[in-house]
């Protein structure tokens, strides 16, 4: 009981709650560097997809980055997140001509294609942060989108 407090299993958030005078205190060894990096890849990804002006795709590609690294960009806990069920979101996006998975699909490509290109990421690190649990799931994934595996891409890309 390291944190001196249960451990819930399964719950919609991965998250620690701390008081307000443990929040105060400075992070030791935080990576701000990384986090600005992975920020701002997933701006450019955003800035990259076609998206149209108060459209639900643009509320479902706003939350989906918050979601891939924990495994949780599926249809239900994005329609949590934007106060919708999961059959409003799916109408809404057919709606527009579009579907969840087509979506997180582009979503994910154009994210593995840049962070590739940061040598210094690792392949297992890259799998994690789009949501894969396994490097193979994300290799197969890659091949789909690019016809090579990520070695591959990484290899060639400038």
């Amino acid at each position: 009981m390291f944190l001196a407090s249960d451990v819930e299993f399964g719950a919609e958030a991965d998250e620690i709650v701390f008081s307000e005078q443990v929040a105060s205190l400075p992070i030791v060894g935080a990576d701000t560097y990384l986090n600005k990096l992975l920020r701002r890849y997933a701006d450019e990804a955003l800035a990259h997809q076609p998206h149209e002006r108060d459209s639900v795709r643009v509320d479902v590609e706003r939350v989906i980055p918050q979601l891939l690294p924990h495994g949780k960009a599926k249809t239900s806990d994005v329609a949590r997140q934007l106060g919708l069920s999961s059959r409003t979101l799916s109408r809404s996006l057919s709606a527009e001509g579009v579907s969840f998975g087509k979506i997180l699909e582009e979503f994910r490509a154009a994210l593995a294609r840049r962070y590739l290109k940061d040598r210094e990421l690792p392949i297992s690190e890259i799998a994690w942060l789009l949501g894969y649990r396994e490097i193979s799931s994300f290799t197969h994934a890659f091949k789909r989108w690019t016809g090579m595996n990520p070695r591959e891409f990484r290899s060639s890309a400038p």
